[in-house]
């Protein structure tokens, strides 16, 4: 008797520890990697299918904005875009733990921002074993199962620097080009060909390139680019990364010379945002990374209805003035 008794107390306690265990995975796993998706309702909704953004903290403001993409067509593909981004660097996740999340959680496809470092990262797959559909930014690595690439035409980015400098420089001029580049990238020698190439057809441009050991080096105490912005015949500079982009910003404006040398930034956020509207960067060159945002859930869906997609495309390049110009 006292057996049985005992055994609806033995069942009420295993469904307490259940209970318990079951609200820590919640808080300690999945409700974390939730961050940065879009409203919180937006779970709720009744979706066919389900694809994750992912990436390493570091990469943050592209992800934000592909994800604004994706989701913004998401409705057309009966899709819930959920934007999965550790919330601080300090968190220290990697992109494996990001993509065992989406193994975990069974996703129909992941668009994923990766890196030189990702080659040996095993990508994500289904309950039966099956890779999930992949759809990958930033850096092209041939050994990763991958549905699509979408990248830069280094290329085209290359011919429409030039022809900003035109534009800004239409009656002739010199200028500076900052390149912080210190390894041979083949991405860097395609746009400086394309660039040179564009510029030939010119005469009275000049052009000088100044390599620097990194961002860090562009401020007052380097001597030979604080005399080469100040002896009057720079018109222009041209960066090619978004830290050189600001650096060079601070720089020209502690100098004295906002308004007097234009700047050709290059990146996204905040910060050269705020310098385009100052009117201390004269026109932001960068990659429409909502529209590749758009692309990859395009493809994504090309593969998923009909096996097959396009296993390179390449991102569109928005120039842009302060408001009002």
């Amino acid at each position: 008797m006292k057996a049985h008794k005992a055994l609806p107390k033995l069942v009420n306690i295993i469904l307490i520890v259940l209970i318990i265990l079951t609200v820590c995975v919640y808080v300690f796993y999945l409700a974390p990697r939730l961050v940065g998706s879009k409203e919180e309702d937006a779970l709720d909704k009744d979706r066919t299918y389900h694809v994750l953004v992912v990436g390493t903290a570091e990469n943050e403001v592209l992800l934000r904005q592909i994800f604004r993409g994706a989701d913004a067509v998401g409705d057309i593909y009966d899709c819930l875009v959920e934007l999965n981004v550790p919330d601080s660097l300090a968190r220290n996740e990697t992109l494996q733990d990001l993509f065992d999340y989406a193994s975990f959680t069974n996703a129909d496809g992941v668009i994923a921002v990766v890196g030189e470092a990702d080659a040996a990262v095993a990508v994500p797959v289904n309950l039966d074993g099956t890779p999930i559909p992949l759809i990958t930014f930033s850096q092209y690595v041939p050994s990763m199962p991958q549905v699509s690439h979408i990248g830069t035409n280094y290329s085209e980015l290359g011919r429409k620097i030039a022809m900003e400098r035109r534009l800004t420089l239409s009656d002739g001029g010199s200028l500076v080009i900052i390149n912080t580049d210190k390894e041979n990238n083949p991405n860097y020698s395609t746009l400086m060909a394309s660039l040179a190439a564009t510029l030939a057809v010119w005469d009275d441009l000049h052009s000088t390139v100044i390599d620097l050991q990194s961002s860090a080096d562009i401020s007052r105490t380097n001597e030979p680019l604080a005399a080469t912005l100040s002896d009057g015949t720079t018109s222009l500079i041209v960066c090619l990364s978004t830290d050189d982009s600001i650096r060079t910003a601070r720089l020209v404006n502690d100098m004295g010379l906002a308004g007097t040398v234009g700047i050709i930034g290059f990146g996204e956020g905040n910060v050269v945002d705020a310098y385009l509207e100052k009117g201390i960067i004269t026109k932001l060159l960068s990659i429409d990374s909502e529209g590749m945002g758009k692309a990859a859930l395009a493809e994504l869906f090309e593969y998923i209805r009909y096996g097959y997609a396009n296993n390179y495309l390449t991102a569109d390049v928005l120039v842009r003035s302060r408001s009002g110009q």
